[in-house]
């Protein structure tokens, strides 16, 4: 056991690595693939061992070899990140290498921690990874034999996010909601299905909440400052992944 969670672990700073990838190029619409990795001031490329998750950046002590600028401590985080959560999914979840419900997850990670550090760094969420979403919760609803569920998800996200978008801008007169958010809302939807979809929006609307309020009190953020949603709700999101099913549980022993 503690070799696969080794196994994991590692994939998950190689996938991380690929992640920071696509969290700096795809919001400014630049190739995933080519050019190789490169220093985005000197345009120098990353040499292999410059290139090895997490220590790289400790070896080179948070800076380019070539010209001496800052790496954004971002890079080791994700990388971190993602290997820590990666390691959930059999803790938590209890899908091992050998369960495809391990792959499907790791993948929707992935998608949430590409969303929250590009809408944090940037205020964009990059279309094709959220389309890409949608198709993988609507074929894992398929493989689950649940294809209704994630489908009817799909379209409540939208619908929910759309209105509250809609009602936002006619009684505030300035958006509320970014396109993007109501995208994310169909993707989450798709891939947890109807009944995830909604503690999910719970959660992100609570964190989200309690987020602007801190912002504000600490006049980080003014009242009338957009403040991105999408961090809130793919927060949201990954606590559901976990735990939606004890949330719903707990929910419907209470209340119901």
């Amino acid at each position: 056991m503690l070799v696969n969670i080794i196994i994991i672990f590692i994939s998950g700073l190689i996938v991380g690595s690929f992640l920071n990838v696509c969290i700096y190029r795809l919001p400014r619409g630049k190739n995933i693939v080519w050019p190789p990795s490169h220093c985005p001031n000197c345009d120098i490329k990353i040499k292999l061992y410059e290139n090895i998750p997490v220590f790289s950046y400790f070896f080179l002590k948070g800076k380019c070899s070539n010209c001496a600028e800052k790496i954004s401590v971002r890079y080791p985080g994700v990388e971190l990140l993602t290997g820590l959560l990666f390691v959930l999914i059999p803790a938590i979840s209890g899908f091992w290498l050998w369960d495809l419900r391990f792959y499907f997850s790791a993948i929707f990670i992935s998608f949430l921690i590409i969303n929250f550090f590009s809408d944090i760094e940037t205020e964009l969420i990059p279309d094709s990874p959220v389309y890409i979403i949608i198709f993988l919760g609507l074929f894992y609803g398929f493989i689950k034999g649940d294809m209704f569920s994630s489908f009817i998800g799909a379209i409540l996200g939208f619908c929910l996010l759309h209105t509250i978008s809609f009602l936002g801008k006619f009684f505030y007169k300035k958006d509320v909601l970014g396109d993007g958010d109501i995208k994310l809302a169909a993707a989450f939807g798709s891939f947890l299905g109807w009944q995830g979809l909604l503690p999910a929006l719970m959660l992100g609307y609570i964190i989200g909440g309690a987020v602007s309020i801190i912002l504000i009190l600490t006049k980080t953020k003014k009242l009338k400052d957009y403040i991105p949603f999408a961090p809130a709700l793919t927060l949201g999101t990954l606590i559901t992944l976990f735990y939606g099913s004890y949330i719903i549980n707990f929910y419907v022993a209470n209340f119901l």
